[in-house]
């Protein structure tokens, strides 16, 4: 066989120089074309990896954002009850400042007389015990 490669010459005209010229720039733009290809892949990895980061940031801001906004209502909820807490407890001060509610808290609870005073019980009411609350 290389005997006959050794036989086999090629031609050397015009035809045959345009055809090498042809395949070399055939072979040439098929090699760029490969290393387009590969920097274009390499490119929208390179996209696809930033925009799955942004992605995930992008999730975890909405899923903190939620938690957030849950724990505000929660707050606002619970300074709703402390406002309510704090107003009844007010008024209770206000009504302790007063001597003839504490006068009257203290005849009902505690059974208090002036001097010279009688208290009579009737029987459909029950006395109220002292440990009660006026709640």
């Amino acid at each position: 066989m290389d005997q006959q490669r050794q036989k086999i010459r090629k031609l050397d005209n015009s035809y045959t120089r345009q055809r090498e010229r042809d395949f070399q720039h055939a072979q040439a733009a098929a090699s760029i074309r490969r290393r387009r290809k590969k920097r274009a892949c390499l490119i929208m990895a390179v996209f696809m990896f930033f925009a799955l980061i942004f992605a995930v940031q992008i999730v975890r801001a909405k899923v903190n954002y939620a938690s957030v906004n849950v724990q505000i209502t929660k707050q606002e909820k619970r300074a709703k009850k402390v406002q309510a807490t704090h107003k009844r407890l007010t008024a209770e001060v206000s009504q302790l400042n007063d001597k003839n509610y504490v006068e009257q808290l203290i005849r009902d609870r505690y059974y208090y007389t002036k001097p010279g005073e009688t208290v009579y019980s009737f029987p459909n009411q029950a006395p109220k015990d002292v440990n009660d609350d006026d709640q």
